[in-house]
């Protein structure tokens, strides 16, 4: 298995340096589903991947390994950062580990974002994101704090929300132990990290909690339910991300409907939104779109500034993608940026 994956790396590598419109007729010759919007080299690596079960399909260690294989397949190099520090931070219920990366010549006390990893709440890990957080680091500056909260089935809503919480109730506590500036914090994450980011914030609200300064909300899950128009017209497997793979996390997350109104799962469904941080929303030809800009939508009516990043030559997932696809490294750049301009 570790041989194939060498040589699956190796063979996607190679093509993804080929001239972009050479890919593009090449993919045109292989896709099942009109892709024709998308970067060319995506449309490829989506049309060597249709028909190839997903993570929702195999047992719950391989799809979990195969996320793993995924990202080591197309996410960027690994880069030196000046400090990576272990951190055990404590949860209800036992430990999890935030892993810190200190970039060179940040300052003490520095500037941080607060990462949390996408994976539907059911896949992925600190682990993964290890090499988008260096990245991050060395392109914004600031300390990258990669937060490795609990997954299901194994731990069910609201337990991933409730882990972050209290991470970032932590970090709070141990700021200047640690070397952060309190005022200038953000929180980021993508697809179900998107959600968690969304969701730290308003609940440092609600608890009386210093907020961060920024939320970085990447495709983010705002809903519970999966009933946006979006995610009939893109959820069809085209971006990878489907309204079958959909449910199936929302089925180890969330097997209780009875929580869908708790904002902690929802909150898009928080009736007060004023006083919330600046947003950066990253959107894609993603099925999850509509929901995150009705979200942006929801902040900007409570006067919250909102700035939108889309990206529709993009899909779901793409902010691990960048060792591969160059549209998807430009566009993390261009996030890295944004977040540089506010912190």
């Amino acid at each position: 298995m570790a041989l194939q994956h060498t040589l699956e790396r190796h063979t996607v590598r190679t093509l993804m340096k080929l001239p972009g419109s050479a890919l593009g007729r090449l993919a045109g010759l292989v896709e099942k589903v009109d892709r024709g919007r998308l970067d060319p080299r995506l449309r490829l690596l989506l049309a060597l991947g249709d028909g190839r079960k997903g993570f929702h399909q195999l047992p719950l260690p391989k799809g979990r390994a195969f996320y793993a294989q995924m990202i080591d397949m197309l996410d960027v190099g690994h880069e030196a950062v000046a400090q990576v520090s272990d951190l055990c931070v404590p949860v209800v219920g036992g430990d999890i580990l935030v892993r810190l990366y200190r970039p060179v010549a940040a300052p003490i006390p520095a500037p941080a974002i607060v990462y949390f990893h996408g994976g539907g709440f059911t896949i992925g890990s600190a682990v993964e994101y290890d090499r988008l957080c260096r990245y991050l680091a060395n392109r914004t500056g600031a300390v990258i704090l990669n937060v490795d909260y609990r997954l299901a089935p194994e731990h069910v809503a609201p337990t991933a929300a409730d882990d972050v919480v209290a991470a970032w109730r932590w970090i709070l506590s141990q700021a200047d132990k640690l070397g952060l500036d309190v005022q200038r914090l953000a929180v980021m994450g993508d697809s179900a990290g998107g959600n968690l980011s969304i969701v730290t914030a308003q609940q440092a609200a609600l608890e009386g909690l210093a907020k961060p300064k920024l939320v970085v909300a990447v495709y983010p899950k705002t809903d519970g339910e999966t009933n946006f128009e979006s995610a009939v017209t893109l959820g069809a497997g085209e971006g990878g991300l489907d309204r079958d793979m959909i449910a199936w996390f929302h089925q180890q997350y969330l097997p209780d409907d009875s929580l869908l109104d708790d904002i902690r799962i929802s909150p898009l469904r928080n009736p007060d939104l004023q006083g919330q941080p600046e947003t950066i929303l990253v959107t894609a030809t993603d099925p999850l779109r509509d929901e995150g800009l009705a979200y942006g939508e929801r902040l900007k009516a409570a006067g919250v500034t909102v700035v939108n990043l889309d990206y529709p030559e993009l899909v779901h997932g793409f902010i691990t993608m960048g060792g591969a696809i160059p549209a998807a490294r430009k566009a993390v750049n261009a996030i890295c940026r944004q977040i540089r301009e506010r912190l």
